[in-house]
Order: C-alpha cells, then sequence, then structure tokens
C-alpha cells in the first residue's frame, strides 16, 4: 500500500475509533437515565468508562501516527 492510502487509512481509523467512544458515551448516559435495573450499574459504568477512553485514546494516537507520516 502506498503512502498516501496508508496516511487516509490511519486517519479514517482514528476517527471511527473517536466516534464509537462517543457512541459508547452516549449510551452509558442513555443507560443511566433509563435506570439500568438488571445488573449492577456501577459494574456498567466502569467497563463502558474503560472502552470509551481506549477508544478515545487509541482514535488520538492513530490520528497523530496519520498526521506524522505525513511529514
Amino acid at each position: 500500500m502506498n503512502e498516501e492510502k496508508e496516511k487516509t487509512v490511519l486517519a479514517e481509523t482514528g476517527r471511527f475509533a473517536i466516534d464509537l467512544a462517543k457512541l459508547i458515551f452516549g449510551g452509558i448516559i442513555l443507560a443511566g437515565i433509563m435506570k439500568y435495573e438488571n445488573g449492577n450499574s456501577a459494574l456498567l459504568y466502569s467497563i463502558s468508562s474503560v472502552a470509551v477512553l481506549i477508544s478515545f485514546i487509541s482514535g488520538i494516537i492513530l490520528l497523530a501516527i496519520s498526521k506524522k507520516e505525513g511529514k
């Protein structure tokens, strides 16, 4: 794969990971509003918070890598 395509793939994957983090965060808010009662709320919030952080950080890293390779 040439450099330009690789840079584009990294940038789009980074944006996707950040969008995924936003969707997971929105799901946490909706679950909190709807009073998630079928399980442990603390477990729900902790697992989804970790998922948001992992998705967001990996998205930022991928975007930084795509910008760095362009220089």
